[in-house]
């Protein structure tokens, strides 16, 4: 535990630091690094350093690229580390990726910067993980379309304290929705069409997403785990395992539904996401099996007080059930589909038995729990339209006596709290917590207004909200209305507290943040307290001691 003085003196050296990067930004270093610095998938000893050089720059000087790391941020004594001028090139899009393993002490802070031809970069912080720790906090976002909005929320989430941030997907959005909703976020694939059909228009549209600032001094000064959902590819896809090819439900997509053409998309996506997003991944490009093409789904161990496990819950998926996905009242067809697949299921499963741990923390795409308004479900492009898998991993922790569970998700373009129960039917006792977080710039329901086609009679969001919580009573909170944002949650051996933050995406607003809301779920009791009643639940597990999040 940091003494007030060590935090004092951590703080004002990561206030120095974003003061330094920021003015960076004024500076010959956008010229030679346009895509800022990362780093990414850190481990007890190692991690990965990511950049970009300015082609143009590149092939007029032809310069080995220079990598520092130093136990300070001043860069008194360095590690130097030389990436070869060769192998900067056209085939990665000019991006460089370096693997630093069995190198760092567990548990410290490190800052890093790439030098090339005399220019340096912005300077990266990153924290290799824990042996042990009784205190760790990571921040986790989801959901930036360019367009939609500013990256406010990644200006505030560079000045957290965090061990690393986990990107729930939806990274890039591969199609052009509309004219921009904030001036100066106009895009235009190389293609010249809406939607990606190649390499290059993925390529764009990572470079024209990293050309913000807000995203590249929170990449800089927090190291990211991320995963994917549907943008990174196409919306709202699944696997079709009888052709052995993804399809989805977009209509005019020129792909089509060409076996070939799908596939070869399929490839140039998943390379534009390695090549932009460091990560440890296994790759087999070259696998005549579609699906061994990259594994993303993998685990970290957060000092023994929390098991990290990332999901990839859209690449294995079987198509969603009951003949549609919004507002559908379902069908048996839901016990029997399958979000993660025989393999990752099974990982899945020995993951969550793995002992050692207080916390099992789940990192999911989409929303975990069950809702169910006036009958009808509101997304089974969600874990709804895969409640049979659900239900399997909830039996397996209520036989074990797991009562550990934290699932972050996203996607629904809203922030949600919601207690896991060891069943949707017939729940009796609180296995965990969902903690769902707010889109950091997509248009939410009240932009979009899509819950009005299938729930008309109800006369605004907020009473459509209201009545979703009432007859899902596992939901403490929802706001769909005017949430923005990104969470943080902070895990102690007896408690996961995960403070859920809003922000202007119309405005850059400098200044305090927002706090909207602070949840925390105790698991280790001596009793376990029964659900009371379908309609009011009644125990100690899950407070919300700031309120309800308010529009």
């Amino acid at each position: 535990m940091l003494t007030r003085r060590e935090f004092l003196e951590l703080s004002g050296v990561t206030l120095s630091l974003l003061h330094v990067n920021r003015l960076y930004f004024a500076k010959d270093t956008e010229e030679v690094f346009p895509q800022g610095i990362a780093s990414g998938d850190p481990t007890k000893r190692g991690i990965l350093l990511w950049t970009r050089i300015n082609p143009q720059v590149h092939r007029r000087f032809k310069k080995d690229l220079i990598v520092q790391i130093s136990g300070d941020p001043e860069f008194k004594k360095t590690l130097n580390k030389n990436i070869p001028a060769g192998s900067i090139g056209e085939k990665e899009d000019f991006t460089v990726k370096i693997d630093l393993e069995g190198i760092f002490k567990p548990g410290s802070t490190y800052y890093y910067r790439f030098v090339y031809a005399g220019v340096p970069s912005m300077i990266g912080r990153f924290r290799t993980l824990p042996d042990k720790t009784h205190d760790i906090s990571i921040g986790f976002v989801v959901c930036q379309n360019y367009a939609d909005g500013l990256y406010t929320a990644y200006w505030h989430l560079a000045e957290e304290d965090l061990q690393l941030v986990v990107h729930l997907g939806d990274f890039v959005y591969e199609r052009i929705y509309g004219p921009p909703r904030v001036p100066g976020r106009d895009l235009s694939l190389p293609s010249g069409d809406r939607v990606c059909v190649n390499l290059e228009d993925y390529r764009y549209l990572y470079r024209t997403y990293l050309s913000d600032p807000d995203l590249r001094l929170a990449r800089a000064m927090h190291p990211f785990v991320n995963t994917w959902d549907d943008h990174e590819f196409i919306n709202d896809y699944f696997y079709d395992h009888e052709r052995k090819v993804w399809d989805y439900f977009l209509e005019g997509h020129p792909a089509g539904r060409n076996r070939e053409k799908i596939l070869r998309l399929r490839q140039e996506a998943v390379k534009a996401w390695l090549e932009y997003i460091p990560s440890r991944v296994k790759v087999d490009m070259d696998n005549k099996n579609p699906l061994k093409w990259a594994t993303i789904y993998r685990d970290f161990d957060l000092g023994g007080l929390g098991h990290l496990i990332i999901l990839d819950g859209r690449s294995y998926r079987e198509r969603p059930p009951c003949g549609g996905r919004f507002g559908i009242k379902g069908c048996p067809e839901q016990e029997k589909t399958s979000m993660l697949g025989t393999e990752q299921f099974r990982w899945f499963r020995e993951r969550l038995l793995q002992g050692g741990v207080r916390w099992k923390v789940v990192a999911s795409s989409v929303q975990f729990s069950k809702s169910q308004t006036d009958g009808k479900f509101g997304s089974l492009d969600a874990w709804d339209g895969y409640a049979g898998e659900r239900k399997r991993i909830l039996e397996l922790l209520k036989e074990r006596n797991m009562k550990n569970l934290i699932v972050i998700s996203g996607d629904r373009h809203a922030s949600l709290v919601a207690e896991i129960p060891d069943s949707y039917e017939k729940p009796y006792n609180i296995l965990g917590a969902e903690f769902l977080t707010p889109a950091l710039s997509s248009i939410n329901a009240m932009e979009g207004g899509w819950w009005k086609k299938n729930w008309p009679h109800y006369e605004n969001l907020g009473e459509f909200q209201r009545a979703e919580m009432a007859q899902n009573p596992w939901i403490k909170h929802i706001n769909s209305i005017n949430c923005w944002g990104f969470s943080v949650l902070n895990l102690k051996p007896n408690s996961a507290e995960c403070t859920i933050y809003s922000v202007n995406k119309y405005r850059k607003v400098r200044g305090r943040l927002w706090m909207r809301a602070l949840f925390t779920r105790m698991v280790f009791l001596k009793k376990s307290k029964r659900f009371l009643n379908r309609r009011g639940i009644s125990h100690p597990f899950l407070s919300l001691p700031n309120g309800v999040c308010q529009p």
